[in-house]
């Protein structure tokens, strides 16, 4: 086990301008927070995984942005997919447990796949804050554990979405996922984070778990393709099977390394 390397990873891509970069970092322990925090803050990436090997092929993993710990991060589990065949090339399926479950991914080909339960969430009135906040143009409101649905009608509504972040900075709501059924693909979304530094995250693994229950019943279709409409942009494709969501999508790596810890 190569303790320390670290892989620097673009998801839902295979490019090096377009997709959610993420760092991958094999490490021993997981236990100190301050550390993890600090090592995720000078990578200064959406999103750090954390991988400790428990065993073959399965691995125990925290997620930290560079503010704050992530409770669920499914960006940053398909990248540590594809680090984790890059340091076993011989192993293609890879089992990712958090505080919160178990994350099953798989290498098929060129594509990395992500394996998870569906995120169910039931329609609740419209609050007010995300009336004001975009607009007007919400027409459906979806909590969730993770981060709420808001379901436009139109596709361009979506796309040209500038909201307006001080009224939803009114709600302590973590993220919103504003989305619209789509003409090129099955479906877009935008993930919006007003609390957070950045306002927007570029492509979201874990928002797929929600869509993709979401579009299915209301599109009547298993299998689906989606576009997350965000500067640098990401394509996933979107799976309802035996009860869970699969994601396959692509990466594409932009450094590698060996990191080294400081010593104060």
């Amino acid at each position: 086990m190569n303790l320390n390397r670290f892989f620097l990873i673009n998801v839902f891509t295979g490019s090096n301008a377009l997709g959610n970069q993420a760092c991958v970092l094999f490490v021993d322990d997981l236990e100190d927070d301050a550390a993890l925090s600090k090592i995720a803050s000078d990578f200064n990436l959406p999103a750090t995984s954390f991988l400790k090997q428990d065993g073959e092929g399965s691995f125990s993993v925290r997620w930290f942005a560079p503010m704050a710990e992530i409770d669920l991060c499914g960006h940053g589990t398909i990248a540590a997919n594809w680090a984790a065949h890059r340091l076993f090339p011989d192993l293609k399926e890879f089992t990712f447990k958090y505080k919160y479950g178990v994350l099953q991914g798989k290498i098929n080909g060129s594509q990395v796949e992500l394996k998870g339960d569906p995120i169910d969430c039931e329609e609740s009135e419209i609050p007010h804050h995300v009336k004001r906040g975009f607009h007007g143009k919400a027409k459906g409101y979806y909590p969730t554990p993770n981060k709420d649905i808001v379901l436009f009608d139109n596709e361009m509504d979506v796309v040209e979405m500038k909201p307006d972040w001080e009224a939803l900075r009114a709600s302590d709501t973590f993220g919103y996922v504003i989305t619209a059924k789509s003409k090129t693909y099955d479906f877009v979304s935008r993930v919006l984070l007003p609390h957070l530094s950045f306002l927007e995250d570029q492509a979201t693994g874990s928002a797929h778990l929600v869509l993709t229950p979401f579009w299915s019943s209301r599109l009547g279709k298993s299998t689906m393709k989606a576009f997350q409409a965000s500067d640098r942009g990401g394509e996933v494709e979107c799976y309802l099977q035996k009860g869970q969501v699969t994601l396959k999508t692509s990466c594409k790596l932009f450094g590698e390394g060996t990191f080294v810890p400081t010593i104060d």
